[in-house]
């Protein structure tokens, strides 16, 4: 029985020996030369009481040894400035509506650190938020309530 690899709604047999280095070269000069997002939640914070980014999630286990079982209860997500963690619920998620361009310096592929370029790109994000992320460069930047209206 062959293995087979669906790769973009095309059924192949999985490759073997060189046929499968040259795939996965190929996939990771995709991922370098078009990289996709990282997800980025906000949500309002029960901590600290702003509209801020929420990209990590925490959740606690609990192993019981008499009873031999694990029981692990719903993540929770952690606030990126003052890290809190809340429970999610049905709607807590805040809507992007807003278009902000990213002024963080984007990350170099190969050495550490950040390059000279700016990123640049442009993202959505609530219009009460006053810290944001992007999701290209993952840059904590002021956000649209954190900036002052210009008001002639």
């Amino acid at each position: 029985m062959v293995a087979m690899v669906v790769r973009s709604g095309i059924v192949e047999p999985e490759p073997a020996g060189w046929s499968s280095v040259r795939l996965a070269l190929r996939e990771l000069w995709h991922e370098m030369r078009h990289p996709t997002p990282r997800a980025v939640r906000y949500m309002g914070c029960d901590g600290c009481g702003q509209v801020t980014s929420h990209s990590s999630d925490q959740r606690l286990y609990t192993l019981r040894v008499a009873e031999r079982g694990v029981t692990a209860p719903p993540p929770k997500a952690v606030c990126d400035e003052c890290g809190h963690a809340q429970p999610r619920a049905m709607g807590d998620e805040i809507l992007a509506d807003v278009p902000v361009t990213c002024a963080g310096r984007r990350h170099r592929r190969i050495r550490a650190g950040r390059s000279r370029r700016r990123c640049g790109q442009v993202f959505a994000a609530p219009a009460a938020a006053t810290v944001v992320a992007c999701p290209w460069c993952s840059t904590v930047q002021p956000g649209p309530a954190a900036v002052p209206s210009r008001s002639s």
